[in-house]
């Protein structure tokens, strides 16, 4: 870490508002994101295939209120590994790689996966001329921490918390730091209740119909993004999981590396009660789950713009 990253890390270590407790687990956020999430999802390659990992150990569990961050009114939280910010509701399209590639079509939410090798860049531009630019918030991107300053009054602000870099394109300085300001690090669990590491095994299967879920997303143990289901898809998750879970897979094809191993975790709740079914993600088992064209929707399903190219070539990262 340089004398300017750790800075920034010290400052934020001061003035970070808690972030929430172990026993958050869920139904304040249930309470207060139980509502009909739309918006367009991008397209993205459809997974190969996964398979269901059970282990159906605990009954019933009482949800608990967590301690979590006041959400603004028409905001929503988005997390990936040891970071979680809230951004505008409205913002609804989600985008895997470097910045600013993809983001013309509408403000939105990058994640620069660890399975994309960083020297097979696929955008060559630090920001978008001015008719294309959109704001946009990007997890563990390349550029310094720091402020940068771009024409037509835009900036970019790039904050290291909890020892993930997050940074904030906007058209103006209050909307950049509305957004930027409400970042904080997830030393415990993010707003849906998913730890940073370590994905929660699966507990017992309860025969009611689910009122909400929250998907935990996990890429070799560490966390990607959590996002809230309302009931309708809840309840539609519930049944898929359930299925696949006394589905028989095959074995994984000769010879097949498995270079996208991902988890699932699922926390379904239901009146008081909640429990936790799991997906683990072998795209070598080349047979499709019914659960996981349910399970990757908004933050699960990320349009990625090196598909376009492949392979992708090696490109110099532009100075950011």
């Amino acid at each position: 870490m340089d004398s300017s990253e750790q800075k920034i890390a010290d400052s934020l270590a001061r003035h970070a508002v808690d972030a929430p407790s172990d026993h958050a687990l869920l139904s304040t956020v249930h309470a207060r994101l139980r509502r009909r999430r739309t918006g367009r999802v991008a397209g993205a390659a459809v997974l190969a295939a996964a398979v269901i990992a059970t282990a159906f150990t605990a009954n019933h569990t009482l949800r608990t209120e967590p301690e979590v961050a006041q959400t603004k009114p028409g905001w929503r939280w988005e997390s990936y590994k040891t970071v979680q910010v809230q951004v505008p509701e409205s913002w609804d399209r989600y985008i895997a790689g470097p910045a600013p590639c993809g983001t013309w079509e509408g403000p939105t939410i990058g994640r620069w996966y660890d399975w994309q090798p960083r020297d097979q860049y696929t955008c060559e531009q630090a920001v978008y001329p001015l008719k294309d630019r959109q704001p946009y918030v990007w997890f563990d991107d390349a550029q310094a921490p720091g402020i940068k300053q771009y024409d037509g009054g835009w900036s970019e602000e790039t904050r290291l918390v909890g020892g993930t870099k997050i940074s904030v394109l906007a058209p103006d300085e209050t909307l950049r730091r509305q957004i930027i300001d409400t970042a904080r690090p997830i030393t415990n669990v993010d707003a849906y209740g998913c730890t940073p590491e370590n994905p929660r095994p699966a507990t017992a299967v309860l025969n009611e119909e689910a009122d909400g879920a929250e998907i935990c997303e996990y890429f070799q143990g560490k966390l990607i993004a959590g996002s809230h289901l309302p009931p309708r898809i809840a309840a539609q998750l519930a049944k898929a999981m359930a299925i696949d879970r006394t589905a028989r897979f095959p074995a994984p094809a000769a010879g097949c590396e498995n270079d996208d191993p991902r988890t699932y975790v699922v926390q379904f709740h239901a009146g008081t009660k909640t429990w936790t079914m799991r997906l683990d993600h072998n795209r070598c088992i080349l047979l499709h789950p019914a659960s996981l064209d349910v399970l990757r929707t908004g933050p699960h399903r990320a349009y990625d713009p090196s598909q376009l190219h492949d392979p992708p070539g090696k490109i110099t990262p532009p100075v950011r």
